[in-house]
């Protein structure tokens, strides 16, 4: 369709060009053969215009769509049932600053002695993590994100985000899951 309506508006534009190359010292004429050309483009632009649009929504569905059967996958579903599995060991624990405590000392503790454990724990977070950035440079809007992921960002900001800001200071570099806490901070405002 939209190949039709291309060839439709160059052929009309041609038209227009023709008025203005073999009339154009009538002046009616060549006023006429502008008007056509011009208004020729900016229907061409306007028709270009609303194609992008839908190529546009089209790409950003396909890559929600992606990050869905990603979501579904064996690693996540893993990672889900192992978060699940620790918060289980801090739901207990009285208070908020302990239940931090408690989180961030087991989750050192578990990286530094079971890396397959951790690397469940943590897959979540690095799922996240790309979204976010995605999210950061526009290949989907955030609201697209949260949406659908929004109640688990912010459950994995609650367990994690103390365990990242040490991992910042520890290993003195800021960008480590920088795009999860960009997007968990855009989930806490929605």
């Amino acid at each position: 369709m939209g190949a039709l309506i291309a060839i439709c508006l160059a052929i009309i534009a041609l038209i227009g060009f023709l008025l203005i190359l073999i009339f154009g010292d009538e002046p009616w004429v060549s006023t006429l053969g502008y008007l056509v050309v011009g208004s020729t483009i900016a229907i061409g632009g306007c028709v270009a215009y609303h194609h992008l649009r839908i190529m546009q929504r089209t790409e950003r569905a396909s890559v929600l769509t992606s990050l869905d059967c990603s979501w579904m996958s064996n690693e996540l579903e893993n990672s889900r049932v192992a978060f699940l599995k620790f918060k289980k060991e801090f739901e207990t624990i009285e208070g908020t600053r302990k239940r931090k405590t408690y989180i961030k000392n087991k989750l050192r503790e578990i990286r530094n002695s079971d890396e397959v454990r951790y690397r469940k724990l943590v897959a979540m977070v690095g799922f996240f993590e790309t979204i976010g950035y995605f999210g950061r440079v526009g290949y989907i809007l955030p609201n697209d994100a949260l949406e659908l992921y929004g109640p688990s960002i912010r459950e994995n900001d609650e367990v994690f985000r103390g365990h990242i800001l040490g991992m910042h200071k520890e290993k003195k570099d800021k960008e480590i899951y920088a795009n999860f806490l960009w997007l968990a901070d855009k989930a806490k405002l929605k």
